[in-house]
Order: C-alpha cells, then structure tokens, then sequence
C-alpha cells in the first residue's frame, strides 16, 4: 500500500506540472476507462450498443475506452491528464488518491454490492471463520477485499497478523486455492463461480459485514471545463441503465458473453449488484467508513484525512 500511497504522490506532481488537455476549449475525444469485471453490466451495455459514441458523436467527440482495471492505475491516470472518466472505481481507491493530492472527484455511485465479495475456500478448507488462524488466505490488498477479510476476522475476534495474508490478484489467489496452495482466497465475480464449480465453499460474504461501494469519478479539471459533458456522461450512463431494466435478456446475454460465461451464471450473479446511480447520505457514511478502516490499518495516514463529502464528492453526485 505504501507504494500505491507513493504512485499516487508522483502521478499528483506529474499533474501539476502538465498542462491537462481537457482544459482545451473543445474536447475532440473523451477519454472513458472500460472496466468489466468483477460484473459491471452498465459498462458492458454501454459499450456493446455504442450509447457513448452515439451521444457524444452527435457533438463531435469520440470515444476512447482504455482498459485500466487496478484503481490505483485508473487514479494514476487521471492525474497525470490521461483519463477523464473512471468509470468504475474502488470508493477506497478514489479516497486514498484524493488524500495524497490527485484532483479526482466523485460524480456518481456505479455500484453497492457487498455479497458479490467473498472469502472462498475448497470443500476440504476450514469450516468457520473460527478456523482461519494461522491460515494462508491470499487475495488483493489494499482492496475491498482487503477489508473483508479483515472485517471477517475481526468478527471472531480476528485480525490480519493472526493469518498469513499473501498479495494476490484475484484469478492467481483463484487458482492457488484450487491447487491447494493456500487455505481461503478473497474473490469476487467469475473467480468466485469457479471456485464454487469447482466444489469450493463461501465461509463468509461482505452481507453484514462491509459496505463497499464503487463509485464513478472524473477528473477534477474536467468536471470544471466541461460541466455540459458531464452530465452528457451520466445521461449516457442512465440510457445503460435504461437498456438493462427495458431488456434484461439482452443485457444478461451481452454481460455472459462479454465474460464468457453462461446466461445462468450472469443472472445469478445480477442481483448481487444495486446500480443506483445517485449518491446518498448512507453512501458518504459508507465511504467514510473506508477511510476509517485504511486508517486503522497503516493505509492511510490519519493526518491525511479527508472530509468525504466536502473534498471528495461533486455536488452532482447527490443529484445525477
């Protein structure tokens, strides 16, 4: 994590050395990144049915999606004027970039799903979460996952320096767990119907536990030059919105084929997911509790702090 805190930082000087072109008079083409897993249906209809080239074409923008997954990257990115859009980005990724200096903003809620995150185990593993001491559990620190396990631990009694927690991304965690490798892996969407396939077991989901949201956020110069493109932007979001509750077959068979996966495995996993756009109080509280938790683990600085609704939402947020 201290190496995200420190990417961060740079990519923060790099911007504030650099003359950003959306401070340009006219956009010729919005930058948007395209994150499909752990299930983002929105993004995945948007992009199938071309909503953003059709909107923005119309005013003589095109569209570039770079596929830039990791938050930290996507936050990278905006600093240093690559990006205009996270399209879909860790609430704890945006937070810790805004701490350490990166003019990013939240404009929208992209998703709240607490039981798509899991801690997996084979059917052989440990039976509670009891059992996980002295445990391998791999999976992606610094991540919502990150703060599941912890927050699964902690209610046993638990914490982090009581399991030998290994950084993994989520399809080798995935894969090491079914070689017998390790004992639980952290794993969301397809990893996890793997897993599950495969004749492992959940011992525990975020439901009760974590809060975790992903937001949709913007560069800070961007929101401020083009505030028309912004709500453009959500408009288009709104039409995959739209298009998924009009024709849920069809967004349901775009999303398993985008994912390779069976029409059966995208309609399990689509209720796992609330796609409400618009932020609410409950959220700010939510993110808020992201920030206490990187503080409380060595994440965050606490002098770095940040007031959630005052630096880091775009008044948007509360009315898109």
């Amino acid at each position: 994590m201290k190496s995200i805190i420190r990417l961060a930082l740079a990519a923060a000087a790099v911007f504030a050395g650099a003359q950003s072109p959306v401070l340009a008079a006219d956009l010729e083409a919005l930058r948007v990144t395209y994150v499909t897993a752990p299930f983002n249906v929105p993004s995945i209809v948007d992009k199938h049915e071309g909503i953003l080239e059709a909107d923005f074409g119309a005013k003589g923008i095109k569209i570039e999606r770079p596929e830039i997954t990791s938050g930290a990257k996507q936050t990278e990115a905006i600093a240093a004027g690559a990006i205009d859009v996270a399209s879909v980005l860790g609430g704890a990724s945006a937070i810790l970039a805004k701490a350490n200096g990166v003019d990013v903003r939240v404009i929208a809620v992209y998703s709240r799903s607490p039981k798509a995150f899991a801690l997996m185990t084979r059917g052989d593993g440990p039976a509670t979460l009891a059992d996980l001491k002295g445990k391998k559990i791999a999976g992606p620190k610094g991540t919502t996952l990150h703060q599941l396990l912890a927050a699964a631990l902690a209610s046993t009694g638990l914490t982090i320096n009581d399991v030998d927690y290994i950084n993994m991304d989520l399809p080798t965690a995935r894969a090491a767990l079914l070689a017998g490798e390790i004992d639980v892996a952290t794993l969301a969407g397809n990893n996890a119907i793997a897993v599950e396939k495969a004749g492992g077991k959940t011992l525990a989901t975020g439901d009760g536990l974590i809060h975790p949201t992903t937001v949709i956020a913007a560069s800070g110069a961007f929101i401020d030059a083009h505030p028309d493109l912004v709500d453009a932007y959500l408009a288009a979001h709104r039409k995959s919105l739209d298009f998924m509750a009009a024709k849920p077959d069809d967004a349901l068979k775009i999303a398993a084929d985008e994912q390779k996966i069976s029409v059966e495995d995208a309609k399990a996993q689509l209720p796992l997911y609330d796609f409400t756009p618009t932020l609410t109080d409950a959220d700010v509280t939510n993110l808020e509790a992201d920030q206490a938790f990187m503080i409380d683990n060595g994440m965050l600085p606490k002098d770095r702090a940040i007031d959630i609704r005052k630096d880091l939402v775009a008044p948007i947020a509360f009315a898109n």
